[in-house]
């Protein structure tokens, strides 16, 4: 059998690390790197974050579903992605020190409080306008909880294939700084 020596290679080049990550059963990424995405665009993130995770589950379970839906309503999912999270570890014999429902309850509780006081108005409680403020670190540390089980049950504990910031990330923390920025200076500013 003669082989031509200079015809291409017949193994197809792939990049490894983009075909692990689309093959996830949950979106992962870095804490850090959600962290920052989260507290830069006030608290938006979530809408990204809860869609990229339900895509990932449609597709890798194959199941119909509208990842858009359950994104912008994550307080009625946010319980069953921990679930599927938590039986994906169990089905896996991962240990992992979490409690699923505590966690989705913690975000549901506190997105409805945020969301609440954002109603308020300032005439009725001063307060009340900073409460959603005061709630982003609480309700980060809710999902950071659910993306490091997440991470962990897809095999990437430290969500490694999607830890670093791209240049879109990079438009975002741009952006969220200027805000950050003018929320300051209105604070700050004498009346």
């Amino acid at each position: 059998m003669s082989e031509n020596l200079y015809a291409p290679p017949a193994t197809p080049v792939v990049d490894t690390q983009r075909v692990a990550a689309a093959g996830t059963e949950f979106f992962v990424t870095g804490t850090t790197k959600l962290v920052l995405l989260y507290f830069a665009t006030f608290g938006l993130y979530p809408l990204f974050w809860f869609y990229m995770h339900w895509a990932r589950y449609k597709r890798f379970r194959r199941q119909p579903m509208w990842p858009v839906a359950r994104a912008l309503f994550p307080i009625f999912f946010v319980r069953l992605l921990a679930d599927e999270i938590d039986d994906r570890l169990r089905r896996e014999n991962q240990r992992h020190a979490w409690s699923p429902g505590a966690n989705a309850v913690w975000f549901i509780v506190l997105s409805i409080v945020s969301t609440i006081a954002s109603r308020i108005p300032e005439s009725v409680s001063p307060m009340a306008s900073w409460l959603p403020v005061f709630l982003l670190p609480p309700t980060a540390w809710s999902m950071v909880n659910i993306q490091r089980a997440a991470n962990l049950a897809c095999g990437d504990k430290l969500g490694a294939l999607n830890a670093r910031l791209g240049w879109a990330n990079w438009l975002w923390l741009l952006v969220g700084g200027v805000l950050w920025l003018l929320v300051l200076v209105g604070v700050l500013l004498p009346e």
